[in-house]
C-alpha cells in the first residue's frame, strides 16, 4: 500500500519523529528519510513551521490571561500573603526569562546581519 504525501506529513507532525511516524505507518524510517530528501521535505518543513506558528499564537493568547490572573492575585488583599508572593515571584521569574530571550534574539539577529553584510 502506497502512503500518500499527506499521510506521511500528518504522521510526522503527530509523531514528532521519523521513528514514531514509521512505526505508525508500518514502514521503515529509511523509507521516510528517503522521501523527505526532495520536495516533500520542503513541504513538511513548511507545515511544521506553520503548525509551530499556530501553537505560538495560542501560547501568546494564554500568556496574556496568565499574566492577568497573576496580576489580579497579587493585588487581591483577601488572599494569603504567601499566595500573593508566589504570584509576584512567578511574574518576576518569567519576566526575566522573557527579557533574556529577547536580548539573545536581538544579539543573534545583529550577528546574522553583520555576517550578511560582510558577504556583500
Amino acid at each position: 500500500m502506497k502512503i500518500s504525501d499527506d499521510e506521511l506529513i500528518i504522521a510526522l507532525l503527530a509523531g514528532g519523529s521519523v521513528r514514531k511516524a514509521a512505526k505508525v505507518l508500518c514502514i521503515s524510517p529509511q523509507a521516510i528519510t528517503k522521501r523527505l530528501k526532495g520536495d516533500l521535505g520542503k513541504r513538511y518543513e513548511e507545515e511544521r513551521l506553520r503548525l509551530f506558528g499556530n501553537i505560538s499564537d495560542e501560547l501568546n493568547a494564554a500568556s496574556e490571561l496568565a499574566v492577568s490572573t497573576l496580576s489580579e492575585t497579587i493585588s487581591n488583599t483577601e488572599l494569603p500573603a504567601s499566595i500573593r508572593v508566589q504570584a509576584a515571584d512567578s511574574i518576576l521569574r518569567h519576566t526575566l526569562r522573557y527579557y533574556e530571550a529577547a536580548s539573545f534574539e536581538k544579539r543573534l539577529r545583529a550577528l546574522e546581519e553583520g555576517r550578511q553584510l560582510e558577504r556583500l
